[in-house]
């Protein structure tokens, strides 16, 4: 019999993937760079990961980087090895996400539904309570709900009349050159953009 499968079956093994070994030298996409300056980023590299190291748990990083002979870009190399392989984990749980909450749907019907049924039954025999030796039924008369049949109808006082900040139109105001008292632009800050395709 074939072991049951579900989103997250393709990701979620015992082990990450086997590293790749390429070859050390100059690849097809290389760095302008001196050799002391790759050494200068690869130290940042270094202390910002022992800075990371539990929330990047990444046992085979730490170890490349403590021997010592891994150069810059195969560093590089093997996060983004790491990077893809979180890809596929964080897009497996978000379509088991998915499918929990439609079985989660489908289950609080069919409890809902069978509640309906058991307040009929006692109803049906005139009986507000019912013990058994799984749980007890009891029927209580609950508040009264509210219905809202026409909400323009319904007169301002019971309205909460809170001012919605339109952040759009705001900074819109702001990069055209415009002073608001209150609100400012931040700097311009770099952002990293991983393409796989």
């Amino acid at each position: 019999m074939q072991p049951e499968q579900n989103a997250l079956t393709p990701y979620l093994g015992s082990e990450k993937p086997a590293r790749v070994n390429r070859p050390k030298g100059r690849g097809h996409h290389t760095l302008n760079h001196s050799a002391e300056e790759q050494m200068r980023v690869l130290t940042a590299i270094r202390a910002s990961v022992t800075v990371h190291h539990e929330t990047l748990d990444d046992p085979d990083l730490m170890m490349c980087l403590a021997e010592g002979e891994t150069s810059l870009l195969e560093v590089i190399d093997l996060m983004l090895e790491a990077d893809m392989y979180d890809d596929g984990l964080i897009d497996g749980l978000k379509r088991q996400k998915d499918t929990m909450a439609v079985r989660l749907h489908r289950l609080q019907e069919r409890r809902e539904s069978r509640r309906a049924i058991l307040e009929q039954a006692l109803l049906l025999l005139e009986q507000s309570t019912l013990e058994r030796p799984t749980g007890t039924l009891s029927l209580a008369k609950r508040a009264p709900g509210l219905v809202v049949e026409e909400e323009a109808q319904i007169p301002a006082r019971f309205f909460d009349l809170r001012p919605v900040l339109n952040r759009g139109a705001l900074k819109d105001a702001l990069v055209s050159g415009e002073d608001i008292a209150g609100a400012r632009l931040t700097q311009g800050v770099l952002s990293l953009t991983l393409r796989r395709r």
